[in-house]
């Protein structure tokens, strides 16, 4: 009888550890830092653009929705669902970035761009589709754009920008620099745009 007691006894214990370890390997996995990257900018985009002074504009954070408006890096599959690549991330959210990346072309483009509110425009601008589209192998992005007097409101212009990419990776690096080429590109037109329209 107690063999048989110390038999179960065994057993229960190590089903305990063997759960103990489950649990902690599940928690370490979970705990695992993600893999970070960075909007780089492609120099070659906006090199060729002169650094001057001219109007002053404000550039508050751009909208969107979840995922795109977190820090997450966003995958649409061919049935047109949305998820996010496992175990990466943006340094920091998607359209804190972006906005970052906004400033500096609109300053290339001779703008006076700031993050800080004043100036006599504001650029308001919408992300609807900052993304890597699996099943066409594309970096796509697309924003809506509003310049609007920074007094009484009214918009002066309108419009809605879409960059494509190839991006024929993706995971990890390979996504994040796509996007990162996508988004120099869409900011430096978005940039010539508005600086034709002050």
């Amino acid at each position: 009888m107690k063999l048989k007691a110390s038999t179960a006894t065994q057993r229960k214990v190590a089903q305990a550890t063997a759960i103990a370890s489950l649990a902690f390997l599940a928690a370490a996995c979970a705990q695992a830092p993600r893999e970070t990257f960075d909007l780089t900018t492609e120099t070659g985009v906006l090199r060729s653009v002169a650094l001057r002074s001219g109007p002053a504009v404000f550039v508050p954070e751009p909208a969107a929705i979840a995922p795109t408006s977190s820090d997450r890096i966003v995958i649409r599959a061919g049935d047109d669902s949305v998820a996010v690549l496992p175990g990466v991330q943006w340094s920091e959210s998607m359209p804190r970035l972006f906005q970052r990346r906004l400033i500096e072309a609109l300053q290339k483009c001779g703008l006076s761009a700031s993050s800080n509110f004043g100036g006599q425009s504001v650029l308001q601008t919408d992300v609807r589709r900052f993304e890597i589209d699996v099943a066409r192998n594309l970096a796509v992005i697309e924003v809506s754009v509003q310049l609007v007097e920074s007094g009484g409101g009214r918009a002066k212009a309108a419009q809605i920008f879409v960059e494509e990419t190839p991006a024929p990776g993706h995971i990890g690096s390979p996504a994040a620099q796509a996007l990162g080429e996508t988004a120099a590109r869409i900011a430096l037109r978005i940039g010539q745009w508005t600086r034709a329209r002050l």
